[in-house]
């Protein structure tokens, strides 16, 4: 059996999750920890099948680096690249943001 991939989150993720704990604990902290731990749960699942995401396109969009992947975790978007046997989890972004701009423009 290979090994597990290691994940690792950007502080930009980690900042993703205190934000969506903060916003969702404003009406009900158990409905935030039940959000978080979805997330947890979805992003977990990288460890034994990294590729399991689906690849953002990067024909539209020339400044979008190759190699980004994406998971749902609704209403979430996990935004993870792999290196090597690390999956690096850069952003967790709800799906009505304009996700790419969040990502990819070198203005933010």
């Amino acid at each position: 059996m290979p090994p597990k991939n290691r994940i690792k989150y950007s502080p930009a993720a980690v900042d993703d999750m205190d934000e969506i704990f903060s916003y969702i604990s404003q009406d009900n902290i158990a409905a935030a920890e039940l959000m978080l731990d979805k997330i947890d749960r979805e992003v977990k699942k990288l460890e034994d099948f990294p590729n399991m995401g689906s690849v953002l396109p990067d024909d539209e969009y020339t400044i979008i680096q190759s190699g980004y992947r994406f998971i749902i975790a609704r209403p979430y978007l996990v935004f993870y690249r792999i290196v090597n046997n690390n999956v690096i989890i850069n952003r967790i972004l709800h799906g009505r943001r304009d996700y790419l701009r969040e990502l990819f423009d070198p203005q933010e």
